[in-house]
């Protein structure tokens, strides 16, 4: 959850456009996970640790309320986490879209405007070569992860052209959530942590049937650990005091209550070698 939520805190557009509806959230019963996650925004730079032991346990508790499956302690896939908070979002849409009509107010979905994209299925048979077409709206792209090659190598596997299907961006998003497969399953049907080493860059280029982006690395999360069933979730972030339209290389570290400084060059070396399995360096002393 940690690691998530500071990958998110990263989003500075995004925080922004849930702050400034925060009334009409308020007015809505169902976004008591919204007014939790803000209470961590408003906390995050707080030097009172006790305020944000307490806003991180009551957003704990309501995102328990609403995914029975993060309800206990054990540990959770950190992408399943995103995901649902994520989606929790979009649900919010009609009714806080109703809201907006009856107070004369325009509503965007944050998740909509800065995280969806749509993509494209073109389907061709084999036999008579017929083509059909069909979208789908997505806020993440899970990607296989392939050995020996690189972020964007994996992306545009993924959008490669097979016998009967391709996949094509129809639209871009402001921001791009992209997943790599760490886990698979065996033919025993248990679950097994793949160990290649992902290769990160900084910048990412991307085609859509409209036009092409270019995007810029801000956050990653790592799965730290040997095995499927146990390990711990560390992430990295650009510095959210940056100015937006300047490439830094002012990044921090995020273990837990663990905050170091570092620089993206250095980071996007080091994590992915510790997430392929090997042990993570000890932890620096806690930034206050």
């Amino acid at each position: 959850m940690n690691s998530s939520l500071q990958s998110l805190l990263t989003l500075m557009e995004f925080i922004r456009d849930i702050s400034c509806q925060e009334d009409a959230w308020k007015m809505v019963p169902e976004a008591t996970v919204l007014m939790a996650f803000m209470s961590i925004v408003r906390c995050h730079r707080s030097p009172n640790e006790q305020n944000k032991l307490d806003a991180l346990f009551t957003f704990k508790m309501e995102v328990a309320e609403r995914f029975p499956e993060f309800s206990d302690m054990g540990q959770k896939d950190a992408h399943e986490f995103l995901t649902s908070f994520l989606e929790h979002i979009e649900r919010l849409n009609p009714v806080m879209t109703e809201l907006s009509n009856k107070t004369e107010k325009v509503y965007k979905c944050p998740v909509q405007v800065h995280l969806s994209f749509k993509m494209q299925n073109t389907r061709t048979c084999r036999r008579c070569g017929h083509s059909s077409r069909t979208e789908e709206m997505f806020n993440n792209l899970s990607l296989n992860l392939v050995p020996q090659e690189s972020v964007q190598d994996m992306l545009e596997n993924y959008l490669l052209e097979t016998d009967t299907q391709q996949y094509s961006f129809k639209t871009l998003p402001r921001v791009l959530i992209l997943h790599v497969k760490r886990f698979c399953y065996t033919l025993s049907m248990t679950l097994k942590k793949l160990h290649n080493k992902v290769n990160i860059s900084r910048e990412l280029l991307v085609s859509s049937t409209q036009a092409n982006g270019w995007y810029s690395l801000v956050s990653f999360i790592s799965h730290l650990g040997c095995n499927a069933n146990s390990g711990h979730y560390v992430s990295a972030g650009v510095q959210r005091e940056a100015v937006e339209d300047d490439v830094t290389d002012s990044w921090a570290m995020y273990d837990d209550n663990y905050v170091t400084n570092v620089a993206g060059t250095s980071v996007c070396s080091q994590v992915p070698d510790q997430a392929n399995g090997s042990p993570p360096p000890a932890p620096p002393a806690p930034q206050r």
